[in-house]
């Protein structure tokens, strides 16, 4: 080919690609001048606020294939047909700012339009939900468009004096979860239509909430019981004093105006507590004064007062919410008028609990101390009948959502009532069993030291015996590893585990790999299982027992005293030592309580006072935690039935146990 036919060509070729970039670049242009081209070329915008509480603006490229997930505007929406919907936004309600910001295509730069922001940190005072942000869309050029956002009519909730904790704490956290929010903070308060109120005024009231209260004093104050009458004016600081061993009342600050409803103008006697965490230290450090405290802010070092007889930390089978007066309403109002408005304040009403304390998340547990149906209890049960032990405390043991018994002595069918003078080998008759049934027993410890008194066979038959008749055992077992193993009970949500173990031998009562007995007591094999309960998340509380070398003092031995510490600290909530035959001290360790002895339940020990003394214990857990413990102290009758304890008897064996503890 020639060079003039080369040039030609090549002109022809460069003059076809002009023309086709020309027709590219007028299409471009016919395109760009209609809508559509924003919806292509901008996927969709989210409206941020930011800490400052102003607005920006994101901008994604298109993408066909998930357009819809990102939000792609619709341009020229309808009011019922927003084109975004934000995650709700809660905040103090303040005046809205406007900060205009608009889309220039040309530019591809952010202009003023009209948009709103409003943030918060904490739900105090006021709030306000903003539910949804919608945007409307205008034509300002043929090569611009104009993307206004504009807020829909934000939800205001409205409250009037203080809201309490629990019932703001669930509030955040009911929306928050159901709606990503935003949180920061602003100041001044809504002058906005109010959508919902919470107050204390029952007038039209849709929903009340029922903050519980509950009068407190040190854990080891002896007096624990006040009428209604009593504590009003002790209240008021009336001229008229009453009888009782408080002389002034401590109350969160921010409570004291309710509470004023309910027992009318505080008094001089009445104290301001600056923060609901220095409860516990003002009750020990003034025994005197009283705490009314919410009852989920209890504490196990506080001993809860009950109120003509009541008291919130028993169940439904020793409390009545109905009869108890110390219980401030707190009252919602749905004041919102469009049908979707009402609805939505609706929802988010019935998101909100009833109450700071739930029965549906309330477990009362008792632990008992020594159990040892022989000899010559034995012999009044064969004459008596086989619940006679029973008869007295065994309706209050029943009344437990579980009840523990920790049994030293294995069922052996056949077994004789033994009587001679030092007999030491035990053995309980399958009626016996009927005893602790009349105490309503759910879980059982073997940790005791005769569980193998009458062999190893006789062991595995009283296991067996246990397993027909449904009750889960732990601290003993058909071989070391199920002596070693937790039980695990789960009651109202509350995830308990028991822990069992026999420091005092003999070596013939403990297990083998593969024959029956008690665990035997290791400090670092019961610390690990401890430490891997709480690092696996299997229980919300770990229930330690010990049967620990004898002694017939109200104080520990001294090893004892550095093991049950030693389990505390390895992260046990409560430490019970069942092998004492008299009632011991108590401890506190890291706000966790320590029983070092609890005491005879049934037995025959009748020749001392103190071996006649026992105390058994009701723990309340609430939402996963320990919150108290109520004492029972009983005096053995006739060889084997605990009664109550008078009032001085009861005091004379307190005091000489509380005397005797390991305060913090």
């Amino acid at each position: 080919m020639n060079r003039s036919t080369k040039g030609k060509n090549l002109l022809v070729i460069l003059l076809s690609a002009c023309m086709i970039v020309a027709g590219i670049f007028i299409g471009l242009q016919a395109f760009s001048s209609t809508p559509q081209f924003a919806s292509l070329f901008f996927a969709g915008f989210r409206l941020n606020h930011s800490e400052q509480g102003t607005s920006e603006v994101t901008t994604l490229l298109a993408d066909d294939s998930n357009s819809a997930t990102q939000g792609a505007p619709t341009l020229n929406p309808s009011a019922d047909q927003p084109l975004l919907r934000e995650p709700i936004v809660i905040v103090h309600s303040d005046a809205l700012q406007e900060q205009p910001a608009t889309f220039d295509l040309t530019s591809q730069e952010i202009a003023p339009s009209t948009t709103q922001t409003a943030t918060t940190t904490v739900i105090s005072t006021a709030l306000t939900i903003t539910t949804s942000i919608t945007a409307t869309t205008t034509q300002s050029s043929p090569t611009s468009v104009t993307i206004t956002p504009t807020a829909v009519a934000p939800l205001t909730l409205l409250v009037t004096g203080p809201l309490p904790s629990h019932l703001e704490n669930a509030l955040a956290e009911k929306i928050t979860i159901q709606y990503p929010a935003q949180l920061t903070g602003t100041e001044s308060a809504p002058t906005e239509q109010i959508d919902l109120t919470i107050n204390f005024d029952p007038q039209n009231a849709v929903a009340t909430y029922q903050q519980l209260y509950a009068a407190a004093t040190r854990f080891d104050n002896l007096d624990l019981d006040l009428s209604w009458e009593e504590l009003g004016l002790l209240w008021r600081d009336a001229d008229e004093k009453p009888d009782i061993a408080f002389d002034k009342i401590a109350v969160p600050a921010a409570m004291i105006a309710p509470l004023e409803a309910l027992l009318g103008p505080a008094g001089s006697t009445v104290k301001e507590l600056i923060a609901d965490s220095e409860a516990v230290e003002v009750a020990w450090d003034e025994p005197t004064t009283l705490l009314l405290l919410p009852f989920d802010n209890l504490a196990p070092r506080l001993a809860v007062v009950a109120i003509d007889g009541q008291k919130p930390i028993e169940n439904a089978n020793r409390f009545d919410v109905a009869s108890y007066p110390l219980i401030v309403p707190v009252y919602i109002h749905n004041l919102a008028t469009p049908t979707t408005r009402a609805d939505q304040v609706d929802e988010i009403i019935a998101q909100l609990p009833q109450t700071n304390r739930d029965p549906s998340r309330l477990t009362v547990l008792a632990m008992t101390g020594v159990t040892a149906m022989v000899r010559y209890t034995a012999k009044q049960m064969d004459e008596l009948g086989n619940t006679w032990p029973a008869e007295i405390v065994g309706p209050e043991l029943a009344a437990a959502d579980i009840t523990h018994i920790s049994n030293e002595v294995p069922f052996v069918k056949d077994c004789e009532t033994d009587i001679r003078e030092g007999s030491l080998n035990f053995c309980s008759k399958h009626e016996y069993f009927e005893t602790l049934q009349a105490c309503g027993v759910d879980i059982i410890g073997l940790t005791g030291n005769h569980q193998n008194d009458y062999g190893r066979q006789a062991a595995l038959d009283s296991l067996d015996f246990y397993q027909r008749a449904g009750l889960p055992v732990y601290g003993g077992g058909v071989d070391k590893k199920a002596a070693f193993a937790p039980l695990y009970y789960e009651h109202n949500g509350n995830r308990l585990a028991f822990l069992g173990a026999n420091s005092y031998g003999p070596e013939f009562a403990w297990a083998t790999d593969n024959e029956p007995g008690s665990a035997i007591f290791d400090l670092n094999i019961m610390s690990a299982s401890i430490r891997s309960i709480h690092t696996r998340d299997l229980a919300d509380l770990v229930f330690v027992e010990l049967q620990y070398q004898e002694r017939y003092d109200v104080s520990p031995l001294i090893e004892q005293r550095i093991d049950f510490n030693a389990l505390v600290h390895a992260g046990a909530d409560v430490v019970t030592g069942v092998q004492s035959h008299v009632p011991q001290s108590m401890e506190f360790t890291d706000g966790r309580l320590i029983l070092f002895g609890l005491g005879n339940l049934f037995f025959d020990q009748m020749l001392r006072q103190d071996t006649r003394e026992g105390m058994f214990v009701k723990h309340t857990i609430y939402d996963g935690r320990h919150i108290s413990t109520q004492i029972f102290t009983t005096l053995l009758y006739d060889a084997g039935q605990p009664r109550w304890a008078t009032d001085a008897e009861r005091e004379a064996l307190l005091t000489r146990v509380f005397s005797a503890s390991y305060w913090e």
